[in-house]
């Protein structure tokens, strides 16, 4: 317990090794942490040869293994690379991400021009597909030629309002999205947390992810036990997913979904405001004997 709050058990479910910062500052605030990956991510042979930035106006990186994925192949890719053996990016495209998360990794690829670099800022109110185009638009650069790098599936409507701009849009699937496995200690885990699932939060990232959870619950036969708990979510089309998935759609569930902006601090702090609204079980309760 830190400042009279008793622990509350926080799911992340983000792939293994995306959850940043989060773990380590939620158990610094007193919760209770797992780290329950809906999805796991896989990386795909890249098409030979390799779509290179010289050949577009602008590329558009999904998430931040899809940018880490495409440095990784440009890096092997030696015949673009300078004598020091380091790419060059050419001035005149655009590298776009979503979210300042991703542009982050872009930055830290250390070889992108900062004014090749555009995405909606942090203090956005949001941060995805629909902000980035009203930025792109704003710049009015001619985007004749745009490839968008994602995984094997992915959200057609950026693409589709780009190619309605008179863009000629390539997609390149550089990772694939699978189901992830939980191992028996991490479903035995669960099972006991979700006995008082009033005490539980769940952060969700994505709609493939709501739907990974979701299933995974349905086999495991807790459905009914984690639609008690509170939801944390990043977007409110999967708040829109999540509540299609829940037992109750209609009923106080649907209070119990909080969104917030995607970075690391804002997801804590969401977290954490969340979890202080829930009442402990009664024998936790300060003032009982």
């Amino acid at each position: 317990m830190q400042g009279g709050l008793t622990s509350r058990h926080v799911f992340l479910t983000r792939p293994s090794g995306r959850n940043g910062r989060v773990p380590q500052l939620l158990r610094e605030l007193g919760h209770e942490v797992t780290e329950l990956p809906a999805l796991e991510l896989y990386p795909v042979a890249a098409p030979c040869p390799l779509p290179l930035p010289s050949d577009y106006d602008l590329i558009v990186f999904v998430s931040r293994y899809a940018v880490q994925r495409y440095i990784d192949l440009l890096t092997a890719h030696r015949p673009h690379q300078t004598q020091a053996g380091q790419f060059q990016w050419p001035a005149h495209t655009l590298a776009a991400t979503v979210g300042a998360a991703s542009a982050k990794a872009l930055r830290q690829a250390g070889f992108i021009p900062e004014h090749c670099i555009v995405h909606p800022p942090a203090t956005a109110a949001e941060q995805d597909s629909e902000a980035l185009l009203a930025l792109l638009d704003a710049r009015r650069a001619p985007l004749r030629r745009v490839l968008v790098v994602r995984g094997t599936q992915g959200r057609e409507w950026l693409g589709q309002s780009l190619t309605a701009r008179g863009a000629r849009v390539d997609f390149l699937p550089v990772y694939e999205r699978r189901p992830a496995a939980w191992p028996a200690p991490l479903v035995s885990a669960l099972r006991s947390a979700l006995a008082h699932p009033e005490q539980c939060v769940f952060l969700l990232t994505s709609s493939e992810g709501v739907h990974a959870v979701a299933a995974r619950m349905v086999e495991l036969g807790l459905s009914a036990q984690w639609s008690r708990a509170a939801f944390i979510v990043i977007h409110e089309r999967i708040a829109a997913t999540l509540q299609s998935v829940l037992d109750s759609p209609s009923g106080p569930v649907g209070r119990r979904i909080s969104s917030c902006a995607p970075d690391d601090d804002a997801i804590v702090q969401m977290i954490h405001a969340v979890a202080k609204t829930i009442d402990p079980p009664i024998g936790l309760q300060s003032g009982h004997d």
